[in-house]
Order: structure tokens, then C-alpha cells, then sequence
């Protein structure tokens, strides 16, 4: 594969690293690419002292389920070491591992799948932030784990809204807006944080762009701005 351009001109502040593209569930909607191989930690390690240099503060470790692959503590130690803050999203298949991480100072902070695995287990970890996926006609799914989230004692909650490949699951734009909207009125009324990825926002006419400070970088090496390929504002981010 190519790689994309540089950008040396340009400073991030968070870069999404692929670091596996193993994977233990099975979401219907997903279209990401599985297969049992993982970023070797050398190249982990020099990526990151590659982004110190562009000034980035903040990475997030992804896949596939991060927690797969089998040198998570190295990398997440390495990162600790050059001073970045780390982080990851998980289907919580393996609470236990993630609250150790979080607990020895590995991971600043970690996204939870709201309806995967043991998900509830960790919705009252202080680093945890629960991610609220929208899928078209989901609103009755997503406010049913909103109020699990809470009554499980979650802090902080993220709306997402579906972006992929598969267009039958992408949620009309008046159902993220009455999704969003009720759950900040849920999060106001419990006292929890709710907020919302620049995509959703972006599409809720709450931003002009997304994705400023962002790069993603894949299995290979290569990267984007665009945190999915498949995004209607893909052409759009390009060329900011």
C-alpha cells in the first residue's frame, strides 16, 4: 500500500494507531479489516518518537480490539515513558486487563463499547468514557444503555453516530439530533457528561469540520486524517 502524504508542515495532537487487526466480536455493521496480525513493538516505538516530533500529545491505540494484541502493556509503557497520554476502545471482553492497565497509570483514559461484552463492569471506572453508537432506527438502543451507563455510575458518556460502508445502518440526520439532544437532557438531570465525536457533530451543523489534530495511522504505516474511509466528509477533510 502507498503511503499517504506526510504533512510535515503540519502539528497533531492525537494520532489513532492501528495496532492489531485481531478481533473477538462480531458487529454486524463493522467493515474494518480482521486478521491475526499485529504492529510489531519496534515500530511502534519508533512511530512514537516519529510523532513526539510533530508535536503530538496524545495517542490512541486501536484495531480490531487492542487488548488482543499481545504486547498491549509494552506499548502502553513505552508511550508513558515519552510523556504522551494513551488510550484505547474496547468491546470489554476483558475488563480485568483494562482496569489493571488503567489502574497502574498504563492508560490515561479507555472508550467502552455500550451492549459488548462485560461493558457494565467498567462503566464506573473514573477513566472510562462510554461510547453510545447510533445506528439508523437505534434510538431506543442507545437510550436504553444511556440509562444502564448511569445507573452503573458512569461519568462521561460519547454519542457517536454510525459512519461506514453499509449504508443501511447510517442513522438519518433528525434521528441524531433527537438522539443527541435527549441524552444531553438525561446527562443534565444525572449529573454525567455527555458529548459527542466531531463527525456526529459536524453532521448536527455543530461544527464546521473534524478531524483538525487528528491523524490516523494504520497496520502499515500509512495514514490518513480521516478516521474512517468511508465518511461522506472524507473529500471535504482532505482538503482543509
Amino acid at each position: 500500500m502507498t503511503k499517504g502524504p506526510l504533512w510535515t508542515n503540519d502539528r497533531f495532537r492525537l494520532a489513532s494507531v492501528e495496532i492489531t487487526q485481531r478481533c473477538n466480536n462480531l458487529c454486524p455493521y463493522c467493515d474494518q479489516t480482521k486478521a491475526e496480525q499485529d504492529m510489531p513493538v519496534a515500530q511502534f516505538v519508533a512511530l512514537l518518537d516519529e510523532l513526539i516530533s510533530e508535536d503530538v500529545g496524545s495517542v490512541a491505540l486501536g484495531g480490531g480490539e487492542p487488548t488482543l494484541h499481545p504486547a498491549l502493556p509494552v506499548l502502553l509503557d513505552a508511550a508513558r515513558k515519552r510523556g504522551l497520554r494513551a488510550g484505547l476502545t474496547t468491546n470489554a471482553r476483558d475488563p480485568g486487563q483494562i482496569m489493571a492497565l488503567a489502574d497502574s497509570g498504563l492508560l490515561y483514559s479507555f472508550g467502552v463499547s455500550a451492549g459488548k461484552g462485560e461493558w457494565t463492569v467498567l462503566a464506573a471506572h473514573p477513566r472510562a468514557v462510554i461510547n453510545l453508537l447510533l445506528l439508523r432506527k437505534g434510538l431506543k438502543q442507545v437510550t436504553e444503555w444511556a440509562v444502564q451507563a448511569i445507573l452503573h455510575k458512569a461519568v462521561c458518556l460519547l454519542f457517536l453516530g454510525y459512519k461506514g460502508a453499509r449504508h443501511e445502518f447510517v442513522p438519518r440526520t433528525d434521528e441524531l439530533s433527537g438522539a443527541f439532544s435527549l441524552l444531553t437532557r438525561l446527562g443534565q438531570r444525572s449529573g454525567v457528561t455527555v458529548a459527542a465525536d466531531d463527525y456526529t457533530r459536524r453532521r448536527l451543523g455543530l461544527a464546521e469540520n473534524c478531524g483538525e489534530g487528528f491523524v490516523r495511522i494504520n497496520l502499515d504505516g500509512s495514514r490518513d486524517i480521516c478516521c474512517f474511509p468511508y465518511c461522506e466528509y472524507r473529500n471535504l477533510t482532505m482538503k482543509i
